[in-house]
C-alpha cells in the first residue's frame, strides 16, 4: 500500500451571494481489501479490517518474550506490537524493531535475546523503540542450574491473582479472563477455552498451553486479544459467538472454530 493524502474542497454556490472554500484533509493507507467489522456484545466495534484500519491513530507499543528467566546459553524470542485507537493490535516484525539493552550479559540479534556469562541472578531491562513509541520489558538472568539443584514448582501466573473463589469448590472467577476450575499441577479449566496449562507470569500478561493451539500469550487489557507463539499469530476471541469457540486471525484474515 501507498500513503496517500487526500483533500476534499467544498464549494458554496452563487445564490448567497458568497463563495466559500472548505478544506478537509485526511492521510492514510488506500487500496487495502476490505475484510468487515466485528462487535461486541454491547454494539461497540472491537475489529475493523481493511482500508479503514489503515487510517486509524497509534496508542502505544508494548512487548513481551517466550520467556522472562533465561539460564546461561538459552535465548528467547521478542515480540511487539502496537495497539490502535479502535481497539485493534498490530504485531510488527521483531527485525524491524529497535532492541536495546544496558546489560552486557544478554545479546540481541533480530528480536531474539539470548543470556551469556551469567555468573549471578539479575534483572535486566530490554526497551523496544518502534513508530515513535517505546516500551519495555524485565527478564530476570540467573546461572545454570546444577543437575542436583530443585526445580522451582511453576505457580498459577500473577495476572490470574485476582481470581476470587465461588461457591463451588476449586471454581475461580477472574475480572479480566472471566470464570476457571483450578485443578492440579498448574492446569484449569476454563468455561471458554478449556484445558490450559497456566504458566508463571507477572501481573501483565500469562502464558498459557492449549491442547488445540500450543502456547497462548494475553494478560489484563489485552484479553480478549491472544498472541499464538507457534505462528506468530495475533487472534480475537469472538465472545458473542458462544457457546461456539470462534477466533478471529487477524494474520491471515480468516475466522477459526475449535471444538473442545
Amino acid at each position: 500500500m501507498n500513503l496517500s493524502i487526500w483533500k476534499i474542497f467544498l464549494f458554496t454556490g452563487p445564490t448567497l451571494g458568497l463563495t466559500v472554500l472548505a478544506e478537509i484533509e485526511n492521510t492514510g493507507f488506500l487500496g487495502g481489501p476490505f475484510h468487515g467489522v466485528s462487535q461486541d456484545a454491547t454494539g461497540s466495534v472491537v475489529n475493523r479490517v481493511g482500508p479503514i484500519a489503515d487510517l486509524v491513530e497509534t496508542l502505544d507499543l508494548f512487548t513481551h518474550s517466550t520467556s522472562r528467566n533465561l539460564e546461561d546459553g538459552e535465548s528467547a524470542n521478542l515480540q511487539a506490537a502496537l495497539r490502535l485507537d479502535d481497539g485493534t493490535i498490530t504485531q510488527l516484525n521483531p527485525r524491524e524493531v529497535k532492541w536495546s539493552t544496558e546489560s552486557s550479559n544478554l545479546l540481541i540479534a533480530d528480536g531474539l535475546a539470548t543470556a551469556k556469562d551469567i555468573g549471578e541472578r539479575a534483572r535486566v531491562a530490554v526497551v523496544a523503540s518502534a513508530d515513535g513509541f517505546s516500551a519495555t520489558i524485565f527478564l530476570r538472568l540467573k546461572p545454570g542450574q546444577a543437575p542436583a539443584e530443585t526445580v522451582e514448582e511453576i505457580e498459577l501466573p500473577g495476572a490470574l491473582a485476582d481470581a476470587v473463589d465461588l461457591d463451588l469448590p476449586g471454581w475461580k472467577k477472574s475480572n479480566w479472563f472471566g470464570t476457571f476450575y483450578q485443578g492440579g499441577n498448574n492446569w484449569i479449566h476454563h468455561t471458554r477455552h478449556g484445558w490450559l496449562f497456566a504458566a508463571g507470569g507477572d501481573a501483565s500478561s500469562a502464558w498459557l498451553w492449549s491442547p488445540q493451539q500450543e502456547w497462548l500469550w494475553t494478560g489484563p487489557g489485552i484479553y480478549p486479544h491472544l498472541y499464538r507463539n507457534k505462528d506468530s499469530a495475533w487472534l480475537y476471541f469472538i465472545i458473542p459467538a458462544l457457546p461456539r469457540r470462534v477466533y478471529y486471525n487477524h494474520s491471515v484474515q480468516t475466522f477459526e472454530e475449535f471444538n473442545e
